[in-house]
């Protein structure tokens, strides 16, 4: 069995490849993380079944930044209509949100400003709404319980 010997040119290759490797990652990150003023942030998201249902969509526990200016409603995935919304703010604000009706996949709801001070934070969102199908025609494939995801513009 031969032993192969690590030669400053193999050693230097070998460096070379492992830094850029580290910049290409750095460069990744910072385009994937930069903070725009228009920054959409994930607040909170929902599967609907296929019945009327009253819901609270809270912040995701992760999410350290909860001051919002304005909130949209985004259906990535059936078909779900809304029949009434109302956000609560920290300060005890609350707004009674007019609704858009029907959301198919990839639609979203219009983008409506928050109430409360900039020092308020958004507490909760409660939603009235009922998805298109049911569960026969979900166990064929033919249609899915409807997803909503909740999504705030930073201060």
């Amino acid at each position: 069995m031969k032993k192969q010997l690590i030669t400053a040119t193999t050693f230097s290759s070998f460096l070379s490849m492992i830094a850029l490797v580290l910049l290409i990652n750095a460069v990744s990150i910072n385009t994937v993380y930069a903070k725009d003023k228009d920054d959409w942030i994930l607040i909170g998201d929902k599967t609907v079944n296929f019945e009327q249902e009253e819901d609270k969509v809270e912040p995701l526990p992760f999410l350290s930044e909860r001051k919002f200016s304005k909130i949209k409603i985004k259906c990535v995935q059936g078909t779900v209509s809304i029949k009434n919304m109302k956000v609560t703010m920290t300060d005890g604000s609350t707004k009674q949100l007019k609704t858009m009706g029907t959301l198919t996949k990839g639609m979203s709801s219009r983008t409506y400003k928050l109430p409360g001070t900039d020092k308020s934070k958004f507490d909760f969102l409660e939603l009235q709404y009922k998805s298109w199908g049911n569960l026969t025609l979900n166990a064929a494939g033919v249609v899915k319980k409807a997803k909503v995801e909740v999504w705030g513009l930073k201060r």
